[in-house]
């Protein structure tokens, strides 16, 4: 049951979010900046630790973004660092914000502008693509058995330093 309310959390502070861009909306709908072929919406939010990851895609910005679910604050950090978040594709740098009447939001800019999407479904289909890839486990295991394959030299790579590729090493 716990999971079910984590989820749930991370949902609605998604929505939140979602709901705070629907208001920023409101003031930037006819600039050049917003692709009127897209809408503001809240992609994939989930639990990520005590917060929320997810993204949140707008006319004029698509986001990876972490805030706080429930009444958890993420740690204290001043708008405009970066924080590095570990990830299950490696480790992210973030841009730490704050937004009136929510909080802390920490954000990777995916996409800006958004001139290049032609409409909604595929704006979302990259969302939805993006947050695939960065939550693969098959990527962490693909990077563990690049590192633990050994380097293989030869003696023009010893000496110019380049590694050989596994491909060319000779039975």
């Amino acid at each position: 049951m716990v999971d079910a309310a984590r989820e749930a959390a991370a949902t609605l502070a998604g929505a939140r979010l979602a709901d705070h861009y629907r208001r920023v909306h409101e003031a930037m709908r006819d600039l050049p900046i917003c692709n009127p072929a897209l809408e503001i919406e809240a992609i994939g939010f989930r639990p990520y630790g005590g917060h929320a990851i997810g993204v949140i895609l707008t006319p004029w910005f698509m986001n990876l973004m972490i805030c706080a679910a429930d009444a958890e604050e993420l740690p204290p950090k001043a708008p405009g660092e970066t924080a590095y978040w570990p990830l299950t594709a490696g480790r992210v740098g973030f841009v730490v914000g704050r937004l009136e009447g929510f909080g802390r939001v920490d954000s990777c800019s995916l996409f800006s502008p958004m001139d290049d999407f032609g409409d909604h479904a595929a704006a979302r289909a990259v969302a939805v693509a993006a947050l695939d890839q960065l939550f693969d486990p098959a990527l962490v295991d693909a990077r563990a058995a690049a590192a633990r394959r050994p380097a293989l030299l030869d003696r023009r790579s010893l000496i110019f330093g380049a590694k050989r590729d596994e491909t060319q090493v000779a039975p």
